[in-house]
């Protein structure tokens, strides 16, 4: 018996294509939520980054000497990305300004700056690609400027 045009059942050159189809198409649907995936810890990541930018610069300028201000920022970056970064705590730099000029960081220039600034680094690695064997990672960097508390006694 011959099909014929108008019938709903499919000619048989046509079998298994559907199948054909979806082994095409699977892979490149996988590929695409994966990258969305990974997009949206990206964006995670660089936000949280410079979350910690800001909380460290906040922590620094409260301080009374430049260690205590390096210390308060690594203390508070750490807080916020202790499980983020990879291997070490997160690479905190304070620098000094005033009257929008870069001072040395050295305890007298921290008496008289009424700027600081906090650059935090935190090496991640993107973990939806370390689940499928990929180790994607990059270096998050974001900065933050605070002005000194101008009634903190500073040494």
């Amino acid at each position: 018996m011959r099909h014929q045009p108008g019938s709903a059942r499919p000619a048989r050159r046509d079998r298994g294509s559907m199948a054909v189809e979806f082994v095409i198409a699977a892979p490149a649907l996988m590929v695409l939520l994966l990258l969305l995936s990974a997009g949206g810890e990206w964006l995670n990541l660089n936000s949280a980054v410079s979350a910690a930018a800001r909380d460290s610069v906040r922590a620094a300028s409260l301080a009374r000497s430049l260690s205590a201000a390096s210390a308060d920022a690594t203390q508070a970056a750490d807080a916020d990305l202790g499980d983020v970064c990879v291997g070490m705590i997160p690479a905190v730099t304070p620098t000094l300004y005033r009257g929008g000029v870069l001072l040395p960081n050295t305890e007298a220039n921290f008496a008289v700056a009424d700027v600081v600034k906090v650059t935090v680094s935190c090496e991640a690695k993107l973990g939806v690609f370390r689940d499928v064997g990929i180790p994607a990672g990059h270096t998050f960097t974001a900065s933050a400027v605070a002005p000194l508390d101008p009634f903190v006694g500073r040494q």
